[in-house]
């Protein structure tokens, strides 16, 4: 009897791979157009015939609407609208199968059987709409297999590495559209086959958000640069600007993976424009470290419902082409404690390792009769448009197939030869695709809709309507404000100096009371001056720190000088300390993995985060940089955007001795007063400590279960969502006293709800941004009284992205934060009412005591403009230049703002009546 000749297809999400063999002999990789990974998506074309691979993305170009780019993301939607079509989502999948078995049969080794993997978590319904796809592709003698075994496999069969009976291993499958993580062990009863423990992972989120990480980031350069261009990249209007926006997506991917080989990668930009952009792998790490910190610690999470210690995996291994980027090794190495391997094409050894698994012996999910040669392809449906609701469809020629009923599954008799399959519990927790709508994937389109309105602007008669020729802030409302938008009547913000600063470097900007502060890095050292608001020299010094990036940062009467990849100091992040009053040098050190919690005078309280092992709550004396006191944190614990420690906090009322928050962004600040309290969180164990600021003694300890992502202390109570083993299955918001940690109340929401951000809004008030999984018009902001725990108020969001917050004495700046400004940024009053409605394209930069400065793009550039939270009043812009605003900083009514052209310029705002 001939060997049988086996096909492995990995059907996923972005990519298809496939490889065929038989005993004996090499795999061999099928090629698709030269390459091994053939584009999953789906393109309709007029006369309805169905593409797929590079030649559907060539015709998307024209017509995106008849184009599905992830099929197996709508694998639960029975149906997909491809221009005026409706196609069923499993002859999508057979378009793809199609291309596959083609390439098969031309490769000279036609197969005989296939093995087709799928998600592990996949029920029955799912998989029964594979193997309709796989009939209908023509596909007769079908396996079905779950990714993790197949991963499994290779690690073990063709990686080599040794794992024993008895040993686990951990699949990391960060792919294109999805992450997906499992844990499988293999059996010690003999037979060396691997079992599956425990899976998990997230739907929204993979590579693609990466790359709309990126081009959010670029984009914000291109508009405030080129608005036109920008506008025809994210709403191209022909052929020609599709063609140019798919080009720039990608530039953008070439550019990602081209930085996991160097440390810079460029962008070129379409239609020949000479604005040329590069990527660092700094930038690409910064944007994409929250990404991976979610993969990374649902990873942890998995391995945990696993039963299996980290420490206690055998290997881990790293596949989808997302887990090229060298920051995913970095970050699961120092969270998990155990060196991942990584193959050097990581899409591939699903498909391999099915293959192998395969040749071991049959264990099949599901098979048909007994072995024959796979038979031509079925030829592909044509399909007919939808005739509008009541009218009489027109006869068509080729109508759609009928779809042929999958084989019943039969279950393996007493006596099978096949091995046993597993069929214990298998934990489950992927979550559901999430519908929140993020400001990554909106970022084009809001770009160009910005665009859009500002040209329909510009043809407005100012004049006639602000009764002059300003052209101020649009932050009153573009819509229903031109009067507001363009100004008029709103006091002068006034521009009393200005100050080249070094455009080749990096450069900073912070005010302090009555004194500008600047900094700019030329000729290997760092620059930092302090001026009047007029601009007389108050005093200069220099520091030996040579950084790519500068932050500036007032403490009582010091000035901290935070230097990113200082090359005077081995490219290490460092921190420098300089007194206000004379400029004079204090100290430096080096600053890796700490983060700022609160400031007692000169002293500052960080949480140090640089390993397992060295987890700690300091107090350092910034005018020495030296230690006051340490407490060492719990070990074998690494968290990277999450905060371990937080200072209790109170509403700031102007009283003495109180500490102070640090801002976020170097800038924007919260109406918050620091108490004496310090909570320290062990989020592994679900306990906490309350610690004495001063001398860092325990003042009390116990259980507080709160996820360490979301929860703030405030009007001594420590208030988060629950953690998942407080609160199985339902975000839950809960409140515990600092006195002895005990539950003060809780609120359960509702199921279809999560939580997405905690923070204090208001005296005595709460707020918590909510997601919706289900409705798209559900997504708010709601507040809790902190002293009742019941909801006062809420705001719903009409996009939901985002939602932050930042207390000020009379009310809340409100809008989106995803980089360094909030966008779209609204100020509510402490009833939750609006006083200031926010528009696209207008950001707060800056936020502290009863002010916002707000960036604003207009046909000129950049203005910025400051708004009383009290009254919702405003001055008139002021320009900052063609470019992007970079940072700007408060004190008092002094505003510092660093322009993109690296000037700075010192505004004094006027009272408001």
């Amino acid at each position: 009897m001939q060997t049988p000749v086996w096909l492995a297809v990995d059907l996923g999400t972005t990519h298809t791979v496939a490889v065929v063999g038989r005993e004996g002999q090499e795999p061999r990789s099928l090629l698709f157009d030269g390459s091994p990974l053939l584009p999953s998506g789906v393109y309709l074309d007029a006369a309805g015939e169905l593409h797929t691979g590079r030649d559907a993305q060539r015709l998307a170009a024209a017509e995106p609407a008849r184009f599905e780019p992830h099929p197996k993301r709508r694998i639960d939607e029975g149906t997909v609208l491809l221009g005026d079509r409706e196609i069923p989502v499993e002859e999508l999948l057979a378009t793809g199968l199609r291309r596959v078995a083609e390439a098969a049969t031309a490769s000279g080794l036609a197969p005989t059987e296939t093995v087709l993997t799928y998600p592990a978590d996949w029920g029955p319904v799912r998989r029964a709409v594979l193997e309709r796809a796989a009939a209908n592709a023509g596909y007769e003698h079908v396996r079905l297999l779950p990714e993790p075994l197949a991963a499994a496999t290779y690690c073990a069969e063709i990686l080599g590495q040794d794992i024993p009976p008895g040993g686990a291993v951990a699949i990391f499958d960060f792919g294109g559209g999805t992450f997906d993580v499992a844990v499988v062990r293999r059996d010690d009863d003999g037979t060396g086959r691997f079992r599956t423990l425990a899976v998990g992972g997230l739907d929204d989120l993979g590579g693609l958000d990466v790359d709309m990480a990126l081009a959010a980031h670029l984009g914000r350069i291109v508009a405030g640069r080129d608005p036109e261009l920008w506008q025809r990249l994210s709403e191209p209007q022909t052929t020609a600007d599709l063609r140019d926006r798919l080009a720039f997506w990608g530039e953008v991917r070439a550019a990602k993976e081209m930085l996991s080989r160097t440390s810079t990668a460029p962008v070129a930009l379409p239609g020949h424009n000479p604005m040329g952009l590069h990527l660092t792998r700094d930038e690409l790490q910064s944007l994409a470290d929250p990404l991976v910190s979610r993969a990374v610690d649902e990873t942890r999470r998995t391995v945990e419902r696993a039963g299996v210690a980290p420490g206690g995996l055998t290997a881990l291994l790293l596949v989808g082409g997302s887990s090229r980027m060298p920051l995913v090794a970095t970050r699961l190495h120092a969270r998990l404690g155990i060196a991942p391997s990584v193959p050097e094409q990581p899409e591939l050894p699903v498909a391999f390792g099915a293959l192998r698994h395969a040749l071991a012996g049959p264990e099949p999910e599901a098979t048909t009769p007994a072995a024959a040669p796979m038979p031509s392809p079925v030829p592909p449906v044509t399909y007919v448009p939808v005739p509008p609701p009541g009218s009489t469809p027109t006869p068509a020629a080729p109508q759609p197939m009928p779809q042929p009923t999958p084989p019943p599954m039969t279950p393996q008799a007493p006596g099978s030869t096949l091995p046993p399959v597993y069929t214990g519990p298998i934990r489950v927790t992927k979550r559901p695709p999430r519908r929140r709508v993020g400001l990554l994937a909106l970022y084009p389109f809001i770009i160009g809709l910005a665009v859009v309105i500002v040209l329909a602007l510009n043809q407005v008669d100012w004049d006639g309507l602000a009764g002059n020729g300003a052209t101020g802030d649009l932050i009153d409302g573009i819509a229903d404000g031109l009067q507001d938008a363009t100004g008029g009547g709103g006091p002068e913000l006034a521009l009393t100096y200005s100050q080249q600063l070094n455009a080749s470097g990096a450069n900073a900007v912070a005010a302090a009371d009555g004194i500008a502060i600047f900094a700019e890095v030329a000729g290997g050292l760092t620059k930092v001056s302090a001026v009047s608001p007029e601009g007389d020299a108050v005093w200069t010094t220099e520091l030996e720190l040579e950084p790519t990036e500068l932050f500036l940062t007032v403490v009582g009467g010091v000035i901290l000088v935070d230097a990113t990849g200082s090359a005077t100091d081995d490219g290490q992040n460092m921190r420098a300390a300089v007194a206000l009053d004379s400029g004079e040098f204090l100290w430096k050190q080096p600053w890796i993995d700490r983060n700022d919690v609160a400031y007692y005078g000169t002293d500052a309280i960080i949480e140090q985060r640089t390993g397992f092992e060295d987890n700690a709550v300091k107090r350092i004396d910034l005018t020495t940089g030296e230690e006051v006191w340490s407490k060492a944190g719990p070990e074998d614990l690494f968290i990277i955007d999450e905060y371990r420690a937080r200072a209790a906090t109170v509403w700031d009322e102007g009283a003495e001795g109180m500490g102070t928050l640090p801002p976020n962004s170097n800038a924007l600040y919260d109406n918050l007063a620091a108490t004496d309290r310090i909570v320290e969180l062990d989020p592994d164990e679900g306990t906490a400590v309350v610690r004495d600021a001063a001398d860092g003694s325990a003042v009390t300890d116990g259980d507080l279960p709160v996820n360490s992502e979301y929860w703030t202390v405030f009007d001594d109570l420590a208030i988060g969502k629950a953690s998942d083993e407080a609160s199985p299955g339902r975000d839950t918001l809960i409140a515990h006293s600092l006195s002895d940690l005990g539950e003060a109340w809780r609120i359960e929401l509702d199921v279809a709800f999560t939580i997405q951000h905690v923070k204090a809004c208001g005296p005595h008030l709460v707020c918590v941004a909510l997601d919706h999984a289900n409705a798209d018009d559900q997504y708010k902001t709601i507040a809790v009284d902190t002293q009742t725990g019941k909801q006062v108020w809420e705001v719903g969001v009409e996009w939901s992205v985002d939602d932050h917050w930042y207390s000020t004495a009379n009310g809340l700046v409100f809008g989106d934060q995803v980089f360094d400004t909030v966008d779209s940024a609204q100020v509510l009053d402490f009833a939750g009412k609006q006083l200031v409605e926010g528009e696209l394209f207008t950001s707060a930069i800056a936020v502290r005591g009863g002010l916002a400065a707000m960036e604003v793009s207009t046909m000129g550039g950049w203005d910025v403009a400051v708004v009383d939270t009290a009254t919702g009043e405003q001055t008139a812009g002021q320009t900052v230049g063609a470019d992007l605003p970079e940072h700007a900083s408060f004190a008092g009514n002094l505003l510092v703002v660093l322009g993109g052209d690296m000037e700075a310029r010192v505004f004094t705002v006027p009272d408001f009546a």
